[in-house]
């Protein structure tokens, strides 16, 4: 199954157009995300990420049980993949607005270190935001046109004939040569492991 439309603002929205914990909103009738790149890691007394978003807006990622120290330090951001630089893929979330109380507008991750993913369906991608919407815009022509064609001089063959990546499983080669030349030349370095966790997120 191919990812949604990145392109969509219904499907992909930004921080200021997910649903206010205040307002109390009905369930969505459709899964919604909300992409951003984080940015820095601000754990003090609380593991805390900024991050941005697709319209550049900047928030707060917090979590829900884990308030004050030494608890900050429990959780491994970097062994969770949360680093700067990564993205978060975060479902149905909702924002909490700044105010005089809190300073900075955020997502909050119900749970705590031991369920920092599983309540919440965050999803990590290793990838700069501009470069994970550039894959999934181009997923069609990439993965699924791409498919009985080398990923590098676009040579024609059987499937079964083409070496696919052994990392993201998504894209095949021709030859050796072809391979290194795509690898090197051809930008797959960058997109390999955002490919194979996007072929995760939407099998």
């Amino acid at each position: 199954m191919p990812p949604p439309d990145f392109t969509s603002p219904l499907i992909f929205k930004t921080f200021n157009t997910i649903p206010s914990t205040a307002a109390s909103p009905p369930p969505p009738s459709e899964t919604y995300y909300l992409l951003a790149e984080i940015k820095e890691n601000l754990s003090l007394t609380r593991p805390t990420l900024i991050c941005s978003d697709l319209s550049s807006t900047s928030f707060a990622l917090t979590w829900s049980d884990l308030h004050a120290s030494p608890h900050a330090s429990d959780v491994d951001f970097k062994a969770l993949g949360l680093k700067k630089g990564n993205c978060v893929l975060l479902p149905n979330a909702k924002r909490t607005d700044s105010s005089d109380e809190v300073k900075q507008g955020k997502v909050v991750i119900p749970g705590g270190k031991d369920e920092w993913q599983g309540k919440s369906g965050l999803r990590v991608i290793p990838g700069k935001l501009e470069k994970v919407v550039e894959v999934g815009q181009d997923w069609e022509f990439v993965i699924e046109e791409g498919e009985g064609k080398c990923g590098s001089c676009g040579k024609e063959g059987r499937e079964e004939e083409l070496a696919k990546c052994t990392g993201c499983r998504g894209v095949g080669y021709c030859s050796k040569e072809c391979q290194v030349k795509g690898w090197t030349e051809g930008g797959h370095k960058s997109t390999c492991k955002i490919i194979k966790t996007l072929k995760e997120i939407w099998p």
